[in-house]
């Protein structure tokens, strides 16, 4: 039963782009724009919103595909996304674009399997990501920064492993799994060894985000609350307590806030943003479907 969830999930984000897969490692500086997608028309496209003005920016226009899943480099000049045919199983590939849009160079070729869910390491040169290439329910990979060289990390057949994020200092990779009861957030080495759970329980716990500074681990549990923990696993929180729907939790560069989806009650999920405590929560766009938010760091 918990796989077959997981898999409705991932299904979801990958269609979609929304459930179990879209928080990030909050790398350090001053808070900049907030990249998400957008999906309407038959298509997901990639927006920036500032969280000041709450004006907001088109990336890409891209007709008949779902774009998502954006994530900032450490410098914030460049953005990493997944690009995926309009099909529910069509293929979907890495690119990296400037962080204008411009400048947009596909990463992955792979025809027949889904790359997604995309993870700078600090230093810009590799990027993490979740592919089913050598296991239809997701394995962690990581490659060059130019698509070069993957290779793979966790080898749990028939187990669901997804969502990395690399810590701030680059020394830690953190991922979902439901390799055990419940889904779990766990960390690994960056070459993928020495795995150790962080979280507990038999809730679904994913979206893995680092603060900047790497002493917290925000994330999702039941795609329901934010919670947060330090980066051992200990003293766990509860940060928001709704009944609606919330995800995706990611920390601004300054460690100070957080931005988040959370679903109306009309069904529409919008991109959210409140202080680290859970406290002044304030809605930045309103589309039928924003997801995935990422701040720049400047």
């Amino acid at each position: 039963m918990r796989r077959a969830v997981m898999l409705a999930i991932c299904s979801l984000f990958l269609v979609s782009l929304f459930a179990g897969p879209a928080a990030r490692a909050a790398f350090p500086g001053t808070n900049g724009l907030i990249v998400f997608g957008r999906d309407s028309g038959g298509q997901s496209d990639l927006w920036t919103v500032d969280p000041q003005t709450g004006d907001r920016n088109r990336l890409t226009d891209t007709p008949r595909k779902r774009e998502g899943l954006a994530d900032w480099n450490a410098t914030g000049t460049q953005i990493a996304f997944m690009r995926c045919g309009p099909g529910e199983f069509s293929n979907c590939d890495i690119w990296v674009m400037d962080a204008d849009g411009s400048n947009q160079a596909r990463l992955t070729t792979t025809p027949t399997f889904q790359e997604s869910w995309p993870a700078w390491s600090p230093d810009g040169s590799k990027i993490a990501f979740t592919t089913n290439e050598s296991d239809a329910f997701q394995d962690v990979w990581v490659m060059d920064s130019d698509g070069t060289d993957p290779v793979q990390l966790t080898f749990t057949t028939g187990i669901f492993d997804a969502f990395p994020e690399w810590s701030p200092d680059g020394s830690t990779i953190a991922f979902s799994s439901d390799r055990e009861a419940g889904n779990h957030i766990w960390v690994m080495d960056p070459d993928g060894s020495d795995p150790v759970r962080l979280t507990s329980g038999n809730k679904v716990h994913d979206r893995p985000d680092w603060s900047p500074d790497g002493s917290t681990i925000t994330f999702s549990r039941n795609g329901r609350n934010v919670f947060a923990m330090d980066s051992d696993g200990s003293n766990v929180t509860q940060v928001t307590d709704n009944r609606r729907n919330e995800t995706a939790p990611v920390y601004s560069p300054d460690g100070t806030m957080i931005a988040f989806n959370l679903q109306d009650p009309n069904g529409r999920f919008g991109v959210w943003v409140m202080q680290a405590d859970g406290s002044a929560a304030t809605k930045l766009t309103s589309g039928v479907f924003d997801f995935a938010p990422d701040w720049q760091p400047v």
